[in-house]
Order: C-alpha cells, then sequence, then structure tokens
C-alpha cells in the first residue's frame, strides 16, 4: 500500500474537509474489521492478560502480603479477567439480541419467555439483512471476474471488497439488534421473520430512492 498518496491525499488543499474526514472514518472502519477478523488486538489483549495474571499469582505467594492485600490482588485479578475493550461491549451490545435477554426483565412471564426463546437468532439475523448477505454473495461471485478480465489492483480492488463488506456487515449487525426489540408476534417467531424481511425491503427501497434523487439533483445542477 502506497502510504505517500495516503498522506499526499490529507494534506492535499484542494480536497475540502469532508471528504478527509470521510477517508479517515472509512480507514478506521477497514482497521476495526480487519482487527476483528484477525483478532490482532485479542491476542495481544489476552497475552497481557495472562503476563498480568502470573505475576498477581506470584504476588499472591509471598506470606509477606496481608489477608486484606491479598484480596485485593485477587480482585484486581477479576477485574483483569473481565476486562473488556469498548469494541467488545459495542459488538457485544449489537450481537447481544433483545429476545435472547428477555429473562431478565420482570415484567416477562414464564410462558412469554418461553415463547420468545423460540426466535432463531440466526434465522432473525439473516431475515433483517437479507439484502446484505444477497448482496455480499453477488460481491463474492463478481469479483474474482472482474480480477480476471479487467486490469485493476488487486489489492486495492480487495480492499475495497472488504471495506464495503465491513461496513455491511456492521449495518447488517445493526438492523438485526434494532429487529429484535419488536415483540413476538402471535406467539410465533415466523411472523416477526416476515416482519423483518418486510421492514428491511422498505429500508432498501427508500436507500435506493435516496440514491435516485440525489443522482438526480446532481444532473441537473450540471
Amino acid at each position: 500500500m502506497d502510504f505517500s498518496s495516503i498522506i499526499h491525499f490529507l494534506t492535499d488543499k484542494t480536497r475540502n474537509l469532508s471528504s478527509k474526514a470521510l477517508f479517515i472514518v472509512f480507514g478506521v472502519i477497514i482497521l476495526v474489521f480487519l482487527d476483528n477478523t484477525f483478532s490482532f488486538s485479542y491476542y495481544y489483549n489476552t497475552s497481557q492478560k495472562i503476563t498480568q495474571i502470573n505475576e498477581i499469582n506470584e504476588g499472591l505467594k509471598d506470606s509477606t502480603f496481608s489477608v486484606l492485600e491479598k484480596n485485593k490482588l485477587i480482585k484486581l485479578r477479576t477485574d483483569i479477567i473481565e476486562h473488556k475493550t469498548l469494541k467488545d461491549k459495542a459488538y457485544d451490545y449489537l450481537t447481544n439480541l433483545n429476545f435472547e435477554t428477555s429473562e431478565g426483565d420482570p415484567s416477562k412471564t414464564v410462558e412469554t419467555v418461553k415463547l420468545e426463546t423460540q426466535r432463531n437468532s440466526r434465522i432473525h439475523f439473516i431475515t433483517s439483512s437479507w439484502w446484505i448477505i444477497l448482496s455480499f454473495g453477488i460481491f463474492a461471485i463478481v469479483i474474482p471476474f472482474i480480477l480476471l478480465t479487467q486490469r485493476r489492483d488487486v489489492f486495492n480492488t480487495l480492499l475495497g471488497f472488504i471495506f464495503i463488506e465491513g461496513f455491511a456487515y456492521l449495518i447488517a449487525l445493526l438492523l438485526s439488534k434494532i429487529f429484535s426489540f419488536i415483540p413476538l408476534i402471535d406467539n410465533n417467531p415466523i411472523y416477526n421473520y416476515i416482519l423483518n424481511v418486510i421492514l428491511s425491503g422498505i429500508i432498501l427501497f427508500i436507500l435506493v430512492l435516496a440514491g435516485k434523487n440525489k443522482k438526480t439533483t446532481a444532473n441537473t445542477v450540471s
């Protein structure tokens, strides 16, 4: 990757501030997606936790420590084990669907909770973001043909594909999370799946319509 071209883009005074900000946001999303895929930060954080826990365990063997100090070390060890990064908390929030956590809601009856758990999280995710999943499949099929039939920069093309799909995955998680707040309809999860498909389709229609209107406005101005 040519970092000099990135620096040139960011320092180019002819580029407006919004395009630079958008570029930085996209770059951060790519980094988060790559990190989530290859777990670089996860392995680093895990290694650091293991090192710190081993040091605490050695400290607990020290007979000069009082009971109070050892209890503090034990609490510190627990905090280290249970610590989560902001990225982990955000991902957990998006993947922790509302109908899976309703058991802690005192307003829910045992029968209601039992019925709500019938909703399958995988089917819920697919029906909530069906057009995003379909787009991913189409991209996965088309990209190899583009690389084989057209003279393109393989690295940049693949990087663009990874970015688009990473961003799409975040949108899919968000849709799945939002639709999980819809209560179980008539005690039948199938009705919820159907509603997911319809609502997701409406969102797709609105996005397509907005894109067409923006394109028409741009053509009119030019």
